[in-house]
């Protein structure tokens, strides 16, 4: 199942892009005796400078790209940097890909996730019910640490835990997963991906390499769009409610449905059979999402986890910071921090779950190439107002407008927080839930989500 990926030690190997992912490489090949060189189109801290020197390591610049590609034998890119059709054409045989290397080298199973939304959130969700059960998971991939740096845990750990971007994705030629997950699909990252289609079918590459002894787990309205599985993989699928009987009917017998009954039991449609696998509480009606609780229960039932286990934790769990993560509340008033949601339908979910208040909702950053004029008109009847704040403020100011949806536009977020706490009532809700990219005012959206909890902390304390 798994064939190694061996590199010769007389290989000189480049990596392209020095963040989290290029320094993981970085650390791993040096410590395996490899010589190195290291691109990036961002002027080095002196501190980086001095550990590349320290190691021998020869630092080249952009404009030094193809003094760079054609010198290595073996390249490596991290998942931000976007090479073109025809740089990765030219340099076809050099690409050593970070998904596949990890799988051929990590030899423990693999159960990944990715998804346009909720993917973080289900990963993380999925490692403490890993904790729980006593399953010993190498926890990382897009979220934490990266893959580079998982490989020394392979022989402590039952399983690797991955989130998996479609950057990651993109390009893989063998990774294939023991377990893939995909929790949705929506329009993103289209500033990146030439089109939807693009997005989807890198997306699609966590199925396109599995075999018959392993597992998939993806939405049952993607069935007929993803790639077929081989006739004897076992694929399931999840959907809120019970599909037709006709829809039923037209299952293979290597297909299964999980749903949700009326009772809020979640079912297992195999083999003509309807099977209660658990009951959803109100506990965990409360922590995430139907659809997240329905995925983790599915979950659970394919790597045979006891769901009582998953119930009984489930006042224990918690989400990851900056995913609908309640800051405080003074006065009636609720604040929310969800500064993760960075795509339309991340935060479409977020103002469904809390619209039932009057919602003052902020967003902004960057639209990654996906219009936001159709999300912004679904708004309407949902929020009281709406605070655009940073660099497509003024654009999305417009769209609300167009929309007859109350709204104010802002530089920043700082003066967006003014104005909002200078309008609320008793009653009211408030949340930053952007639908857009950090990376217009900050570093990420970890640096937003703490900026934005600091505003109205500093509020509260004042009152």
């Amino acid at each position: 199942m798994f064939q190694h990926t061996v590199i010769k030690k007389n290989k000189f190997i480049g990596i392209w892009g020095f963040g989290i992912v290029g320094k993981a490489a970085v650390h791993y090949f040096h410590a395996q005796g490899y010589q190195l060189g290291v691109m990036d189109k961002r002027q080095l801290t002196s501190q980086e400078l001095d550990y590349l020197k320290a190691r021998n390591i020869t630092w080249y610049s952009q404009e030094q790209q193809e003094l760079f590609l054609n010198f290595y034998e073996v390249i490596i890119f991290s998942p931000g940097v976007n090479v073109s059709q025809l740089c990765y054409a030219t340099h076809k045989n050099k690409w050593l890909h970070e998904l596949d290397f990890f799988y051929s080298i990590f030899n423990k199973p693999i159960i990944a996730i990715t998804g346009s939304i909720g993917k973080t959130s289900t990963t993380h969700l999925l490692s403490q019910i890993c904790k729980e059960a006593s399953i010993p998971v190498a926890l990382g991939g897009n979220i934490g640490i990266p893959t580079f740096d998982l490989i020394n845990q392979k022989d402590i750990v039952n399983y690797a835990l991955l989130e998996v971007s479609s950057f990651q994705l993109n390009y893989c030629k063998s990774f294939a997963p023991f377990l893939a997950i995909i929790t949705n699909f929506y329009p993103n990252h289209l500033d990146h991906h030439a089109n939807e289609q693009e997005y989807f079918l890198a997306k699609d590459n966590i199925l396109r390499q599995q075999t018959k002894d392993q597992l998939s787990l993806i939405p049952f309205i993607l069935r007929n769009k993803v790639s077929p599985a081989l006739d004897e993989h076992k694929r399931s699928y999840f959907i809120t409610s019970c599909p037709e009987m006709k829809e039923l009917s037209n299952l293979k017998n290597t297909e299964q449905i999980y749903y949700i009954n009326e009772n809020k039991v979640v079912m297992r449609y195999s083999q003509y059979q309807h099977i209660p696998i658990m009951t959803i509480s109100t506990a965990l009606l409360n922590l995430s999402f139907i659809d997240n609780i329905l995925l983790l229960a599915a979950v659970c039932d394919l790597l045979k986890i006891n769901t009582k286990l998953f119930k009984t934790i489930a006042p224990s769990l918690q989400l990851p910071e900056h995913r609908i993560e309640k800051i405080g509340s003074i006065n009636s008033i609720d604040f929310y921090n969800d500064s993760k949601a960075t795509t339309t339908a991340s935060t479409l979910a977020a103002v469904k779950k809390l619209h039932n208040r009057p919602l003052h909702l902020f967003l902004g950053g960057l639209s990654k190439g996906v219009d936001r004029a159709p999300f912004i008109a679904q708004l309407k009847n949902h929020v009281k107002h709406i605070y655009c704040f940073g660099k497509e403020a003024i654009m999305l100011y417009t769209m609300c407008l167009n929309n007859n949806i109350s709204a104010t536009y802002f530089s920043t977020l700082a003066d967006a927080v003014n104005a909002c706490v200078a309008a609320i009532h008793p009653g009211d809700c408030v949340l930053l839930s952007p639908a857009g990219s950090s990376f217009d005012l900050y570093e990420n959206y970890e640096q937003r989500g703490k900026h934005f909890k600091d505003l109205i902390n500093h509020y509260i304390q004042k009152i």
